[in-house]
């Protein structure tokens, strides 16, 4: 049997299926919603209409069918309403191109 990390345990207690989340990662900030598998935890994390906003690249990445995080990789987390996911996103998209529109 494979033995969980706290971080892991305690980063899918506070995680519910189908919600959005705000992951705050070494390359960036990543914004999905959750897809978690019945047996959990697991050392990694699937999240489904994903959003990356990489400061370094002055871009925003959308990956609409999904993106599998190592929990290691992730260094905070935030649960969001699905208003709070669509501001965040509009305004990353607005910040990184405010010419657009």
């Amino acid at each position: 049997m494979i033995e969980n990390t706290i971080k892991e345990v305690e980063l899918f207690e506070q995680m519910k299926h189908g919600e959005p989340v705000l992951f705050v990662t070494s390359i960036g900030y990543i914004i999905g919603i959750t897809d978690i598998p019945d047996e959990i935890p697991h050392s990694v994390v699937k999240l489904k209409d994903v959003y990356i906003n990489c400061v370094s690249a002055s871009r925003v990445n959308r990956f609409s069918k999904g993106l599998t995080i190592s929990v290691d990789q992730i260094i905070g987390f935030n649960a969001l309403t699905a208003e709070e996911m669509d501001r965040m996103v509009t305004n990353w998209q607005v910040s990184m191109a405010p010419t657009i529109g």
